[in-house]
């Protein structure tokens, strides 16, 4: 039995050898060890799935989405993927399994045998399109052109809609230069002689920033119109980001005028164009604090955005950037270095208890829909597991979306957010309380609990 065991286990390595010396994310790639999303992958229970979430004003038609998503896929190749396991390593491949879009109001579990292995799925209810994706794979910059392709195609078929496909990728064009890179193969030069920012990351803590098991994380989610947001932007020298961290760190100052550190809004910062590599789907994403301490509380908000903007344009300098790129190299090379998954997983296990202050903020820009935003009732992209709170922002046409995303069921900070829209006379529309899950993905066998 020892015997047969073994000789089984060398045919299962084998195989894997096989299949990861001969695909990719692409079908003439091969050996493609993901490195980018790596911290993703060794979560104890698993990573819980991403999801990009377009609501239209009229019910989905499914076949229309299934016949747009068999075009889509054309263009990308990388999405009908799945991951192989050998050593502790993950090597993206081909997935032979077709991705196809399902009816149903359970999100997927990415990875498992009943959803065919995808690292990206597609699901859908009444008016909506869930597109669930693993942030192994890519993060919310990688993910968005997928979403507008397979939206130019649905709306085509739907609403035989003659839009411009202008900055939308088309099935028959060919991936950008760079689109498959792995950002972090090596070291990037930079001016090491350069002083660079240093904002300290000891920030306040709002009383739920907690590390505790929690079954259902809850958001809200929120509306407001484009034209008044962007007329106080361009009042106020402020962008969509820096306007959004002042007003929901004012409103914080509110909910707790005994603060005695500085509330930072930790900003993800796409370092793409620093990396020169602009079109890589992966992840290529980094936290970058935004302070807002009591000299802030004397300051207009022109004085506020303006110094907020100095702060992140000094957080986005090409050679910071390249420096905080090299700074991952270390960590994903000695994971290189451990022998199996096990070694791999108690080697990242601090994720599992990280805490950063005070919350977070992610802003994709603009969903590039053009005439079909028409059609679009609401847009946005969330995840459960996280501690504490986030903001993500994205913009579809006259719209700016929001999801407060939460581990705690309190309205108090959507509440402060919306107080304040109301004293810079910003419309908006909020929603009640959504209880939401996510699920975590199934891309190892792990034992039970």
């Amino acid at each position: 039995m020892k015997r047969l065991k073994k000789f089984y286990s060398i045919l299962v390595r084998n195989n894997k050898k096989m299949i990861i010396n001969s695909s990719g994310s692409t079908p003439n790639a091969k050996k493609e060890k993901i490195r980018s999303g790596q911290s993703y992958l060794y979560q104890k229970n698993g990573m819980e799935s991403e999801v990009f979430e377009v609501t239209f004003y009229k019910n989905i038609n499914g076949g229309m989405l299934n016949q747009a998503l068999s075009v889509t896929l054309k263009r990308y190749p990388y999405i009908n993927t799945k991951v192989v396991e050998l050593d502790g390593d993950f090597y993206i491949v081909q997935n032979e399994i077709a991705l196809t879009a399902k009816k149903t109001k359970v999100l997927p579990q990415l990875g498992h045998i009943n959803w065919g292995y995808h690292l990206v799925d597609i699901t859908y209810f009444d008016r909506t399109i869930y597109i669930s994706w693993h942030h192994a794979l890519c993060d919310g910059k990688g993910i968005k052109p997928f979403v507008e392709t397979l939206i130019y195609y649905y709306c085509q078929l739907k609403y035989r809609s003659k839009a411009s496909a202008k900055e939308i990728r088309l099935a028959e064009e060919p991936l950008l230069l760079g689109e498959t890179t792995e950002p972090n193969l090596g070291s990037y030069s930079y001016d090491e002689n350069k002083e660079f920012i240093n904002i300290s990351r000891d920030a306040y803590a709002i009383s739920e920033n907690v590390i505790e098991e929690h079954e259902t994380d809850y958001r809200y989610d929120l509306q407001v119109s484009a034209s008044s947001f962007m007329k106080i932007c361009k009042e106020n020298h402020a962008t969509p980001v820096i306007l959004t961290s002042l007003l929901v760190s004012k409103g914080i100052t509110e909910l707790y005028p005994d603060f005695d550190k500085p509330i930072n809004a930790n900003i993800a910062v796409d370092i793409r164009e620093a990396l020169d590599l602009p079109n890589t789907f992966k992840n290529c994403v980094r936290s970058m604090p935004l302070p807002f301490d009591r000299t802030f509380l004397s300051m207009t908000l022109k004085e506020q955005a303006e110094k907020q903007r100095m702060i992140l344009n000094n957080h986005r300098d090409k050679d910071n950037l390249r420096r905080i790129a090299n700074l991952s190299l270390g960590m994903y090379d000695k994971l290189d270095s451990l022998p199996d998954y096990k070694s791999k997983q108690g080697m990242m296990d601090f994720f599992n208890g990280m805490l950063i202050n005070t919350y977070f903020i992610s802003y994709l820009g603009q969903l590039i829909v053009n005439e079909n935003a028409k059609y679009i009732d609401t847009v946005g992209f969330y995840n459960s597991g996280a501690a504490g709170l986030g903001v993500n922002i994205l913009a579809c046409g006259d719209k700016f979306c929001f999801n407060f995303k939460q581990s705690f069921e309190s309205d108090k900070y959507v509440k402060a957010f919306c107080n304040e829209l109301s004293k810079l006379g910003i419309e908006y529309k909020v929603s009640e309380v959504i209880p939401f899950l996510t699920p975590k993905d199934s891309l190892i066998k792990r034992k039970e609990k």
